[in-house]
């Protein structure tokens, strides 16, 4: 069993063995002018006649993440890490437990209003009830405030508390590793930290207890861009975003007046006309004030008038607001008789190991097929390996 985690970038056991290097953390993987560098497709790919009709194969969703924090510590049987996440509101918070033997479990209380499908990406993640717990989660000019505690359905009491004293506090943004070990989900986890960082060892005043009992922080073997640092990350804008929810179901043709843009619900979509035929340039997903964006090179095609015998492969990019190259990845769609297929393939984003991506572990297959009428059913499914 994958040790499973959230939002906290994976060094291995090879990071011991670059003592004297430095982590950076970067906001783009790809340069997405340079990687969606390729031809439009000819229009000779699709059926003479067909209507053009715009069907739209994907789903976004998000939810609210307003600040979070998770610290690792040592020494520990059973307990690995702890994380608390805070609403905007500074009421609403969950309190997540990793176990070194892959279990996960969730703590909420009550005045919590996020979708509890986001607090169970698989099933070793268990959501063990609302709880009474006290915290506090600071931004000062010196740095992270922060104090946690509470009791968990084990009977054990976790007492956490954390200070920075820093003259200079530096900021960064990166992805979170939210699935660089689960073994399954239903959507893709695409979750970026803004104001993010990790906790330097030097000037930070630190207790974890767990029934009394102190626990020494675990420390990341490098240093992170220039400092010894535990390995404590939080973000104060954490931007959670979700990309094609696994489904069953139909997909209909929506009714378009503008050939260059399509706005439903949060979503917005841009095209290009091929000979009538509409492919998406770009996808922008706007909540909670960001936005999330995936691009195509070259264009999504217009999947349903495709020719028996068509295929079409390119690149895509995912990025956040100003960020455009978070993630890089390959696509196809293929139609052969009577069936379309539709793949997406993660490969490239930022992490701080050199080696396979984690993303590129993760494939999204669907199979769409003319139904009744002038509607297609499309069944979707995420694959990890």
């Amino acid at each position: 069993m994958k040790i499973q985690k959230l939002l906290i970038l994976t060094l291995t056991i090879t990071s011991i063995f670059l003592a004297g290097c430095n982590i950076k953390l970067d906001s783009n993987a790809v340069d997405p002018k340079e990687y969606l560098k390729t031809d439009n497709t000819s229009a000779e790919v699709y059926q003479k006649g067909a209507k053009g009709q715009f069907y739209n194969p994907f789903n976004f969703s998000h939810t609210e993440f307003g600040r979070l924090i998770l610290i690792s510590i040592d020494d520990h049987p059973l307990i690995k890490t702890v994380e608390l996440v805070v609403q905007n509101d500074n009421k609403g918070a969950f309190v997540v437990v990793y176990y070194h033997n892959g279990k996960v479990e969730n703590y909420i209380n009550t005045r919590l209003s996020i979708d509890k499908k986001y607090l169970k990406p698989n099933a070793d993640w268990e959501i063990a009830g609302e709880r009474d717990f006290d915290f506090t989660f600071e931004d000062t000019k010196n740095g992270i405030s922060f104090a946690l505690d509470i009791t968990i359905k084990n009977g054990q009491r976790i007492k956490i508390k954390l200070r920075e004293n820093q003259a200079d506090v530096k900021r960064y943004s990166f992805l979170a590793a939210i699935g660089a070990d689960l073994s399954e989900v239903k959507r893709f986890p695409f979750i970026y930290l803004r104001k993010a960082g990790f906790i330097p060892v030097e000037g930070t005043e630190v207790s974890f207890e767990i029934d009394g009992e102190k626990m020494e922080l675990t420390k990341v073997p490098i240093k992170v861009e220039g400092q010894k640092c535990f390995k404590t990350v939080y973000s104060l804008t954490p931007l959670p975003f979700f990309w094609n929810e696994e489904r069953s179901s139909y997909l209909s043709p929506e009714k378009i007046t503008d050939k260059q843009i399509y706005q439903k619900d949060n979503a917005v979509y841009s095209f290009r006309d091929n000979n009538g035929h509409k492919e998406i340039e770009r996808v922008t997903y706007k909540a909670n004030g960001h936005s999330a964006s995936l691009r195509f090179s070259p264009p999504f095609p217009d999947f349903a008038s495709l020719k028996t015998g068509s295929k079409i492969e390119g690149r895509f990019c995912l990025g956040i607001d100003d960020i455009g190259g978070v993630i890089g990845g390959t696509y196809s769609v293929i139609s052969t008789n009577g069936e379309t297929t539709i793949d997406f393939q993660p490969e490239k984003c930022w992490q701080p190991m050199p080696g396979k991506d984690w993303v590129s572990a993760y494939r999204y297959h669907a199979k769409i097929k003319l139904a009744e009428g002038d509607r297609f059913k499309i069944q979707s499914k995420w694959t990890v390996k």
